[in-house]
């Protein structure tokens, strides 16, 4: 069995070697602590000695204090300073710290000095493992011009003089400025941060067709609200205008806006609405809109607040699932917004003409009935016809023509339809559009008015 020993504190085991070490301690007090307790009784004796009551005490205290001096005096001679190792100091040393401005000026030395190519340094490198021999820049250009010419008489031309033949080749010389400028031209933003693959000459021809063929899949029924029962045109011209407020008063983008409007048309087109749950599809469908679109939707009680608690958030949420389910889960879908801005981007048209073409674009969505039987590119590619003609520009060129793949004449249809609703647009009822476009953020275009002169299809 184990045993368990219990050591205790010599200290406390032995009071008697407590005691002695108590008072060894006390007689080899250093001088240091002494001299200090000796300035303390000094300063007591000098406080004392400062009695305002009369003469007499003055004289006394005085006289006290030149003895205490004089003892203090013959103290100081018997006692002798404490030695110091001095291999105690000799791992610190103390340096004056250069100022700011030459610190500046030898690292910026030591860095020109690093940089700059030295005519005396080797340039080039040419040889074996056995045979290493090192050119200058003067030696390696007389073996070039001497090879280039022997090369010539023997019928062979180089179209680009090379140092060497050989794969060993090594160039020590760097240029720092060209590194700098390289690092500059990768971080330079792009004119256009929205849709920056559309400024990708290498893929933007073959996405601009991927749109093409994904606009025909999944479009809307353009009659759709002749079999709606209980829903009209001028219902749904009232619910858009609403939904633009919401998304100005929440700060959505204008995508979300199009996508939307795009699920509510997809959705009548299949499900017959009662008119009192018509609001209840468009708040469902921005809210799904804006969580497909926008980094930070809005929160679901955002949407019920904006129909004055009209519906509760179990009923939003019911209505988003019952739309997933009609949509299919299909909910990207290139809209009008997405061919305006991949056209202006790929042809560098202004920004003015692109707010325009927003903005007609967007009033085309106010009349489903006519706004339907267009493709979203159709409707893209002459709203920025008619606001180049407005600008006073030429309307369509064999640029546009060949990056849209739509000529003038197949536009004519659209054209007249977006003329008509940018005329009326001052007088019409429903206004949320004009105010948005407004404010300096789209250049003032919705101030703007159509010419009087047509757009010539000939």
């Amino acid at each position: 069995m184990a045993t368990i020993r219990i050591h205790e504190d010599q200290e406390n085991r032995v009071p008697e070697i407590r005691q002695k070490q108590a008072t060894m301690a006390v007689q080899q007090k250093r001088p240091v602590l002494g001299l200090i307790e000796n300035d303390k009784q000094r300063t007591n004796i000098l406080n004392k000695g400062k009695q305002p009551l009369g003469l007499a005490n003055l004289k006394v205290g005085v006289k006290k204090i030149n003895e205490n001096e004089d003892c203090l005096k013959e103290n100081r001679k018997n006692l002798v300073n404490p030695i110091v190792p001095v291999a105690q100091f000799q791992a610190f040393k103390v340096y004056e710290d250069k100022s700011y401005d030459e610190r500046m000026v030898h690292i910026e030395e030591k860095l020109r000095q690093k940089l700059k190519p030295s005519n005396s340094i080797i340039q080039v490198y040419k040889g074996t493992s056995e045979d290493k021999r090192f050119y200058t820049k003067t030696e390696v250009a007389e073996m070039e011009k001497k090879k280039i010419e022997e090369d010539a008489a023997k019928g062979i031309f180089h179209t680009k003089p090379s140092v060497t033949d050989s794969p060993q080749v090594m160039s020590i010389e760097k240029s720092f400025d060209d590194s700098l400028n390289l690092m500059e031209n990768v971080l330079k933003p792009s004119k256009s941060n929205k849709d920056l693959f559309f400024e990708m000459e290498e893929y933007r021809d073959d996405i601009y067709r991927y749109l093409l063929e994904h606009e025909l899949r999944h479009r809307p029924k353009p009659g759709y609200m002749k079999k709606q029962p209980d829903v009209t045109s001028n219902m749904r011209t009232i619910l858009v205008d609403w939904l633009v407020e919401v998304a100005e008063e929440y700060n959505l983008h204008t995508e979300t806006l199009y996508l939307s409007v795009n699920f509510i048309d997809r959705f009548l087109s299949y499900m017959s609405v009662v008119r009192g749950k018509l609001q209840l599809v468009g708040t469902a469908a921005m809210f799904l809109a804006s969580k497909y679109e926008e980094i930070y939707p809005p929160d679901i009680s955002e949407f019920v607040y904006i129909t004055d608690d009209t519906y509760s958030k179990r009923q939003v949420i019911r209505m988003e699932h019952l739309i997933l389910k009609v949509l299919g889960f299909d909910l990207s879908i290139p809209t009008p917004l997405t061919f305006i801005t991949a056209m202006c981007v790929m042809n560098n048209l202004s920004q003015k003409t692109m707010y325009l073409a927003m903005y007609l674009g967007e009033l085309a969505l106010l009349n489903g009935d006519v706004y339907l039987e267009f493709l979203p590119s159709t409707i893209a590619a002459s709203a920025i016809a008619i606001a180049r003609h407005t600008l006073g520009e030429v309307s369509w060129n064999d640029q546009l023509a060949k990056c849209t793949g739509y000529e003038l004449k197949q536009l004519k249809g659209a054209v007249e339809f977006l003329t008509h609703m940018f005329t009326i647009a001052p007088t019409y009822p429903q206004h949320a559009i004009q105010d948005k476009y407004k404010h300096q953020k789209y250049m003032h275009v919705s101030q703007l008015t159509p010419k009087e002169s047509p757009i010539g299809f000939n």
